[in-house]
């Protein structure tokens, strides 16, 4: 702290570089990023509910599967600065802004100058979340809000008008994303405990009295967000706001196998590193009750813990055991990032209770997150390993006295017979293993050599572990990590998505009846279409086309292949991904009446598929 008294002005540097650094990865991001399903359907029907043509969850319009704010907010931005994905996205940058702001301002707050660095440069080298706060999708808005909403309810010196402030927000979280239905009951519940019952009661009030006015205001097709929590069989009552349907297809192509599971999880651990190891590390090393600093500090603490793991486990049983969203496992992370941050932040601002018992747990979960994070990295390390690391022969040593090795490889196909790809995981998770074991070695030595004699007694060496382990699974994931985005595009996406766009509008007569089977990712390219009609469940990011009654998908913004079939046949301009040609659709096309229309996607064909036009010409 010496130190820190010559340079008064170092800390604020270090956090104003952080916002630096940050805002400069968003914006490489927004402009270098491919589009994805949801970001052009969320942009497409927001702008059109904004416009004042539909409103949400209206009958035989669009499918509105989420709460109404993630549609609205990023319509009524395109209806003030015009629609498109460029408008979109740098709005998504100032909401990522706005967010690191919050985080500094709370992470002071709570911890102090050196702890609000921490927490900025943190999200600052969280590439992989970075790159979803800066796509129009509603994880930004969402850990926007979140963020502010701490700002105005930690700290337990709130005056009432910031807590009925982050009441509000609480609930307008909610009514952007439905899934995070329970922030609101917890921070009623602290506000009451940290607060008192008069603050919490006008928490109560706030967030009802949002609450309902969304579901006047939506009344009752907005029933149609919740019904799939509740049991069928108690709430029969509600089953015309419940979707029978079957899915049958949709842009993507899922794989639900166990070991893509086991990725997901891995990837969700790479992404958010420090967020997942320091929350466990949190729990395993929870100070003593009479070691706080406050019972405000520990009420605080409890609230952010009980968020971010009740969370966690909703969004972890959303994706994971499911066979259509297995891989969403990271992007649901990053709503709520920021409650396990805080959570961090004050359970070790307060201390770490170590024990005998405490430590060997501390450090299985270490080498837990270690191999899972090797095993990330398995199409990396796996092959070079499985060729490369070499085993000795055991058999041959004992009994022979040869010593001898073997790739790990042929062990793993010859002796166990395993699959290559379950063979590439085993061999990256041991190599995650053995890194972890050396920063542990490398821990244990700075402590040992260095710390314990120069400052005996400072440190202890839960300190010095898990320090060493959440800096190096932070920066270690930041350095190797590869930049997303295709290559051929980077930096100039957004402008040959728009060019690409632009080139489609031009060719697609004022009035025509517009038939649309692209991907999702080429979904934003009607935002650059007017004066069109088009058929309005089409404008969905997978996951529309189901088997089912007709007029009871066509109610709910569904379709299945009998409306399919019934708009292909009535349409002018016929819209395709080429994936979706299948020898049906190209023996109809092929028919007299039908012609292609020649189109240049320019540069965007570089780093996406081309799509395919059709006119009818009778």
């Amino acid at each position: 702290m010496s130190q820190l008294k010559r340079f008064p002005y170092l800390i604020e540097l270090i956090i104003v570089m952080g916002l630096i650094f940050y805002l400069a990865q968003s914006w490489y991001f927004a402009n270098s990023l491919d589009s994805i399903g949801d970001e052009g359907s969320y942009l497409y029907k927001g702008y059109t509910f904004a416009r004042g043509d539909y409103v949400p969850f209206q009958e035989y319009t669009f499918w509105t599967n989420k709460a109404p704010l993630s549609f609205l907010l990023p319509g009524y931005i395109q209806l003030w600065f015009g629609p498109g994905l460029r408008e979109a996205r740098y709005f998504a940058i100032f909401l990522g802004l706005l967010m690191m702001v919050a985080i500094w301002m709370t992470a002071q707050r709570l911890g102090g100058k050196v702890w609000a660095a921490m927490a900025v440069w943190v999200f600052a080298l969280s590439f992989s979340q970075i790159s979803v706060y800066s796509e129009a999708v509603s994880q930004g808005l969402v850990a926007c809000m979140m963020a502010w909403m701490f700002v105005f309810t930690l700290g337990g010196n709130r005056p009432l008008w910031q807590l009925l402030l982050g009441s509000a927000l609480a609930m307008l979280i909610v009514m952007t994303r439905q899934n995070m239905a329970v922030v609101p009951a917890l921070l009623v519940l602290y506000i009451f405990w940290q607060y008192g019952a008069r603050a919490g009661w006008w928490s109560l009030a706030t967030s009802a009295t949002v609450f309902l006015f969304f579901h006047v205001l939506y009344w009752p097709g907005i029933l149609q967000i919740w019904v799939p929590w509740l049991p069928e069989s108690l709430t029969p009552f509600w089953n015309q706001y419940r979707v029978s349907g079957q899915l049958t297809d949709t842009d993507f192509v899922f794989d639900a196998s166990n070991l893509s599971r086991l990725q997901s999880f891995a990837t969700g651990i790479h992404d958010h590193f420090f967020i997942f190891l320091g929350g466990v590390s949190a729990l395993i090393l929870w100070p003593k009750r009479d070691v706080w600093k406050s019972s405000t500090q520990f009420r605080m603490a409890v609230f952010l813990g009980a968020t971010f793991f009740s969370l966690f486990l909703l969004h972890t049983w959303a994706s994971l055991p499911t066979d259509y969203c297995v891989h969403c496992f990271s992007a649901y992370q990053a709503f709520y990032t920021t409650a396990g941050l805080f959570f961090i932040l004050v359970v070790f601002s307060n201390g770490i209770s170590l024990s005998r018992r405490r430590l060997p747990i501390l450090i299985i979960a270490l080498l837990f997150f270690a191999a899972t994070l090797g095993l990330y990295y398995y199409q990396r390390w796996g092959p070079w390993l499985l060729e490369n690391a070499q085993i000795p022969r055991l058999n041959r040593l004992l009994r022979q006295g040869e010593f001898s090795t073997i790739p790990l490889g042929d062990i793993l196909t010859h002796t166990f017979n395993l699959s290559l790809e379950l063979q590439r995981r085993i061999a990256a998770s041991a190599a995650g293993l053995v890194l972890g074991g050396v920063v542990l070695l490398l821990a244990w030595a700075l402590y040992r050599f260095f710390l314990q004699t120069k400052w005996a007694g400072r440190y202890s060496f839960a300190n010095v572990v898990l320090s060493v382990a959440l800096l190096a699974g932070t920066v270690f994931p930041a350095a190797l990590e590869n930049r997303a985005g295709e290559a051929k595009c980077l930096n100039n996406f957004l402008t040959y998505y728009e060019e690409a766009a632009m080139e489609l509008a031009d060719l697609i007569p004022s009035e025509s009846t517009v038939y649309w089977r692209g991907s999702g990712r080429h979904l934003a390219f009607m935002l650059y279409i007017d004066d069109v009609n088009v058929f309005l469940p089409q404008i969905h990011a997978g996951g529309g086309y189901l088997e089912g009654d007709t007029q009871e998908l066509l109610r709910f913004g569904l379709y299945n292949q009998e409306l399919d079939t019934q708009w292909r046949q009535s349409a002018d301009i016929l819209i395709f991904w080429p994936t979706y040609l299948t020898k049906e659709v190209k023996d109809f096309l092929d028919q007299p009446g039908y012609e292609q229309i020649p189109y240049d996607m320019g540069k965007l064909a570089q780093c996406e598929d081309v799509l395919v036009l059709y006119r009818r010409t009778s």
